[in-house]
């Protein structure tokens, strides 16, 4: 089976870390979560797992090696008098770009056929597949545009972030929106694939399978149970990672209790459809991101129409 990274994209955490884990659970799959983040981490020598348990990363990779992942993900210059532009060229020509194709360098340290990716900035997926290792196809980059009614965003938006207001952060919606249709409409067709948040949390098994024959994992119902799983990432969703402290007895992050209360304390282990938003977006907030976004979020509008999931 050819080497294959999955990227995820969305609007918001919960839905792209949600599919992250699950595909991650597979035995031959690893959940990389925000692996953008990592450049930044290693400099400010953070831990590099969510889970405070893990010692993955330190014992995979060493120092330096994790040095070499951070610079070579970072998108900034190499060496400072150099534009990163001309060094990649330069390497290019001389076959000395190890640096510049950080998941081929991931692939020799993890024993997987599928490294998933949900981190959610589109520059950061922009960079990343003008690398050699998708351009010569050394690796198969496979994309998963997470969608979900922007008013669920909306919510979850102003629950992490009320001081921006709603006029604000409707219209970051619809500019992330815009993003990552210019990176979704180009896609080649046969390794792209819009999964409906609302979808996956309704009927995880229907929706995973149609993801794993995407990028030919063999589909295994056990996978949706995620929080079962080992899991390394780096930074996702604080709530969706709060069910897999649950079931390892620990206790969710201090922010996951600020931010949602006792929501993820009171739910089963399950998959739970989140429509918090019907009760928690006020009429007026609801009428001025309607205001704004016009009908944008048509599409997305949960119950979802024939139109929506073609």
């Amino acid at each position: 089976m050819q080497k294959s990274v999955v990227f995820i994209i969305g609007i918001g955490r919960s839905g792209s870390t949600l599919l992250d884990l699950m595909l991650g659970s597979h035995p031959r799959a690893f959940s990389l979560g925000e692996i953008s983040k990592l450049p930044e981490f290693v400099r400010k020598g953070k831990k590099l797992c969510v889970r405070e348990d893990s010692t993955f990363w330190e014992e995979q990779f060493t120092e330096a090696e994790r040095q070499e992942l951070a610079k070579g993900m970072s998108g900034h210059r190499l060496h400072r008098l150099i534009p990163l532009k001309v060094e990649r060229l330069v390497r290019g020509w001389l076959n000395n770009d190890e640096i510049l194709n950080p998941y081929t360098q991931l692939f020799k340290k993890i024993d997987c056929d599928v490294l998933v990716d949900s981190s959610k900035y589109s520059s950061w997926l922009t960079r990343r597949l003008e690398a050699r290792e998708f351009q010569q196809q050394w690796l198969r980059p496979y994309l998963i545009h997470m969608v979900r009614d922007g008013r669920a965003v909306i919510n979850s938006y102003l629950r992490i972030y009320p001081e921006k207001g709603i006029e604000a952060l409707s219209q970051q919606w619809l500019d992330e929106l815009e993003k990552k249709r210019q990176i979704y409409e180009p896609f080649p067709s046969d390794r792209k694939m819009t999964i409906h948040y609302e979808d996956l949390a309704s009927d995880p098994q229907g929706t995973l399978r149609r993801v794993c024959d995407l990028v030919g994992l063999d589909f295994m119902p056990e996978m949706v149970e995620y929080w079962k799983h080992e899991h390394h990432h780096v930074v996702g969703s604080r709530g969706t990672n709060a069910m897999i402290a649950k079931y390892r007895g620990q206790e969710a992050q201090q922010q996951v209790q600020e931010i949602h209360g006792n929501y993820y304390e009171q739910m089963n282990f399950e998959i739970k459809l989140d429509l918090r938003w019907q009760k928690e977006l006020s009429p007026e907030n609801l009428a001025t991101f309607e205001r704004i976004v016009g009908d944008r979020n048509r599409p997305f509008a949960w119950p979802l129409t024939p139109e929506s999931t073609d």
